[in-house]
């Protein structure tokens, strides 16, 4: 008898690992089944047509099947634009479309696969918000250096403009991708997957922190400022002596030492708290895809260092998707639209138009708007930009280390009823924000009005 019921216990122990099995089987079936079909192995996908096409807004082709293997626009310099939001035929880039969607492109579903059958169709097609050929002219304007820019309508979410490099041209893989350091990171969409070193841009982060702390008395506060002064036992720089100065005028002059003395009058909890609700040091998602963290962490920071960070330097970080969500809602009276990537909504639908996630309130948003809109007219130049559109930015320029040029940035947004357009532009090692960053916003938004 105790035979018989150790060998029941076996079989017991047995069955369970069996139907374990299967479980696992049937729940990762569900959750990878598409990546496990689109693998290169699987030429049928390929050969028969039945991975569905790739579109802009405009129904220009970006990829497509043909003769069992899969094609891009003709366009080499549009195939390098749009590689890292269309994705590559290997699935290396995994933030694209071509990998995202694959349930939808292959009309694969768990249940039947890859099959066609009165309950599933194959080769669905995607059609994007974004304008393929403002891509292509925010590549152009980068002028072969790294970085990423990112457009969208704060209105109703669409995603206008994405591009990131380094890119390479996915019809002709270069062999040695993988060694070349000039193709380092080309896996990587800095636009979504990214955080850099602000620098500039940082000091609307460090202005609203303001605003929450002193809500009725942030317009009096002045700062002296003589290029150079002593804070925390070291140095704080400018590139200028800008004398007396308030707020408006301290972001126009991009006044180093104006936002080193606020940060640390509003102390570095306030200010990484303030920082926080703009979305810094929390994950943020894209629909499915992870977000890189924008970070401002401050614990333990020295009066010098907490100086540095208020001009977006020390160890804060900032990721262009979310930097573009924060100009969307000081354009949109202190909430911003989710953003999203095709036309019908699907996997990356989010809010759409329906509704908005708030980030501050209305009047700490006009004000950020109103000093933006200042620093362009009184400070940069409304001939930056084409005419007509009211737009609203700010640059920065990331100090990186001393071997290399800074991160050059533009953010803003143009506060127009016909083109409400958010964007962040980064261009690496450019030593020059206006006519690198802003180059690459002017050729983008003169494509999108055109």
């Amino acid at each position: 008898m105790k035979t018989v019921g150790l060998r029941s216990i076996v079989l017991y122990i047995l069955l369970f690992a069996f139907l374990g099995g299967i479980g696992w089987l049937v729940v990762n079936l569900f959750i990878q089944g598409s990546q496990w079909a689109m693998q290169p192995y699987n030429g049928h996908i390929y050969i028969d047509g039945s991975m569905g096409d790739v579109e802009d807004r405009d129904g220009n082709i970006l990829a497509y099947t043909e003769d069992g293997s899969r094609k891009y626009s003709d366009s080499e310099t549009a195939r390098r634009a749009l590689l890292h939001t269309v994705g590559d035929t290997e699935g290396y880039i995994s933030t694209s479309v071509q990998y995202t969607l694959q349930n939808k492109l292959t009309g694969f579903n768990p249940v039947f696969g890859l099959n066609r059958t009165i309950f599933s169709s194959l080769g669905s097609t995607v059609k994007l918000t974004l304008d393929s050929n403002a891509c292509t002219a925010a590549y152009n304007a980068m002028e072969g250096h790294n970085g990423g820019a990112i457009f969208y309508n704060y209105k109703n979410g669409n995603i206008l403009c994405k591009v990131s490099a380094p890119s390479y041209d996915p019809l002709n893989v270069p062999e040695n991708i993988d060694s070349d350091p000039a193709y380092k990171g080309a896996y990587l969409d800095n636009t979504l997957s990214g955080s850099f070193t602000p620098g500039s841009i940082f000091k609307l982060v460090t202005s609203f922190a303001a605003m929450e702390k002193w809500p009725d008395t942030w317009t009096g506060l002045t700062y002296s400022c003589a290029e150079s002064e002593d804070i925390g036992g070291s140095n704080i720089t400018c590139l200028g002596y800008h004398g007396d100065q308030d707020m408006q005028a301290a972001l126009g002059n991009s006044c180093n030492l104006y936002f080193a003395k606020l940060a640390n009058d509003i102390g570095a909890a306030d200010l990484q708290k303030s920082a926080g609700k703009l979305g810094f040091n929390k994950p943020l998602d894209f629909s499915s895809i992870e977000i890189a963290e924008s970070e401002c962490n401050l614990s333990g920071a020295n009066a010098n260092q907490l100086g540095w960070a208020g001009v977006g330097q020390y160890t804060v970080l900032v990721n262009p998707y979310q930097m573009m969500t924060v100009m969307g809602a000081v354009a949109n009276g202190g909430s911003y639209v989710q953003p999203r990537l095709t036309e019908d909504g699907g996997l990356f639908g989010g809010l759409g138009s329906s509704g908005g996630i708030s980030l501050m309130s209305q009047a700490q948003a006009n004000n950020l708007k109103t000093m933006m809109r200042s620093t362009v007219s009184g400070y940069y130049g409304d001939w930056l930009f084409p005419d007509g559109l009211n737009v609203c930015a700010k640059t920065g320029t990331g100090e990186v280390g001393e071997t290399r040029e800074p991160n050059c940035w533009m953010v803003g947004f143009c506060d127009s009823d016909s083109y409400p357009i958010a964007f962040a532009v980064l261009v690496e090692e450019s030593n020059n924000s206006l006519g690198a960053a802003g180059g690459v916003v002017n050729a983008v938004l003169s494509e999108l009005i055109s």
